[in-house]
């Protein structure tokens, strides 16, 4: 396992478990919505970190990575899933969204930047709130 995957499920487990049982889907949240954004804000930070962009992007790669971990905690304690689980699902997820941006079909990618990155850059910061009020 990666050390990327290894900080993942060690921010996952521990935003879990601080997380009272009463937040849920019941919140309008559905687990592959949250997923999906995790995986996505994990690709974009993985974007950022190419090329030796670590050091001029590295607060909004951390921010990415952060809203990621966020993201999967709370699909893990609303989708009443595992921490493995998530982990493995936002990976497939990333797998798809990383085949979209790597598609020969430039209106695609384009369109997937255009419409899912901002919505789950909303939807990841938004995550971390819900953490922040929860603890």
């Amino acid at each position: 396992m990666n050390m990327k995957i290894k900080l993942a499920a060690t921010a996952v487990a521990l935003a879990a478990f601080s997380l009272p049982t009463m937040l849920s889907a019941d919140d309008g949240l559905k687990y592959g919505d949250l997923v999906h954004c995790a995986a996505t804000s994990l690709v974009v930070a993985q974007v950022l970190n190419m090329d030796d962009g670590t050091e001029k992007d590295k607060v909004t790669i951390e921010k990415m990575n952060n809203q990621a971990a966020a993201l999967m905690a709370i699909a893990s304690v609303g989708g009443k899933k595992d921490t493995n689980t998530v982990i493995a699902d936002t990976k497939k997820e990333e797998d798809v969204i990383i085949a979209i941006l790597g598609s020969s079909d430039k209106t695609k990618s384009s369109a997937f930047i255009q419409s899912e990155v901002p919505k789950c850059k909303t939807m990841g910061e938004a995550a971390i709130e819900v953490l922040a009020e929860k603890k």
